[in-house]
């Protein structure tokens, strides 16, 4: 299934070799859902027994702390295995694209066909030949 944003957009297609490969690690999100919910895991966790100055004090720290653990859970759980490909196309250029691939599945010499502009960032496909 296809995207109803796709139909009708032209996409370019470039045939090529694959010249040298780098497995990177693509950052994972940091987004507002992982500061929030920390901060309020922490701050609950954190639950005054009696409202003084020192308890408060304790569960907004306690909130602060849990927003940065938060955050560098969501960060670390959404990271993603990558490669660095470069790409001699047969017209000569050579271009670089990194790819998600958790699989790792490209070598260097794999022939590909790279697909770019139209509805979204490029990508590479191995083919047939």
């Amino acid at each position: 299934m296809v995207s109803r944003s796709q139909v009708g957009n032209v996409q370019s297609l470039d045939l090529g070799l694959i010249v040298a490969v780098r497995d990177v690690v693509v950052d994972g999100e940091k987004t507002i859902l992982g500061l929030s919910g920390g901060a309020a895991v922490g701050g609950a966790a954190a639950t005054p027994g009696s409202y003084s100055t020192g308890a408060i004090l304790a569960q907004a720290g306690a909130a602060v702390v849990g927003a940065v653990a938060g955050s560098a859970i969501e960060e670390a759980a959404t990271r993603e295995q990558a490669q660095e490909l470069t790409i001699e196309l047969d017209g000569g250029r050579v271009i670089v694209i990194i790819q998600e691939t958790p699989d790792g599945k490209f070598r260097q010499g794999d022939r590909v066909q790279v697909n770019s502009g139209g509805w979204g960032p490029a990508t590479v496909r191995l083919t047939s030949s």
